[in-house]
């Protein structure tokens, strides 16, 4: 799983694939602000993020699948799968995750960080 932006979105530049360390943010997005986060999944992928709720924007070149609408905490991506999400940041400073919620991928630590400020 890996994250992307482009020179109209913001967000995170970082990859599940390894594991992390405490000290790499993913991201550092400021209260108050929106970003569209690109997720690109290179297998079946729960995605859950912490501290905000998001709405799913586009999935690959269409738009929300489905079962998108409204507020969300998880994406479900599917193998070669590419979604953009909106995030609101509110809330509160500090450090927060986001990670795949397959068991096996959570038990290999595939998560990243970022902060808030």
């Amino acid at each position: 799983m890996s994250f992307a932006s482009s020179p109209w979105q913001r967000g995170p530049r970082a990859s599940l694939r390894r594991p992390p360390s405490p000290s790499d943010i993913a991201a550092a997005p400021k209260l108050g602000t929106v970003e569209v986060w690109r997720l690109i999944a290179d297998f079946h992928h729960p995605v859950h993020l912490h501290l905000s709720p998001f709405q799913v924007l586009s999935r690959g070149i269409g738009g929300p699948g489905a079962f998108d609408a409204g507020w969300k905490d998880t994406i479900d991506l599917r193998a070669s799968e590419e979604a953009a999400i909106a995030i609101r940041f509110d809330g509160y400073p500090g450090k927060y995750v986001f990670h795949c919620q397959n068991l096996e991928h959570e038990d290999m630590a595939m998560m990243a960080n970022f902060t808030t400020r």
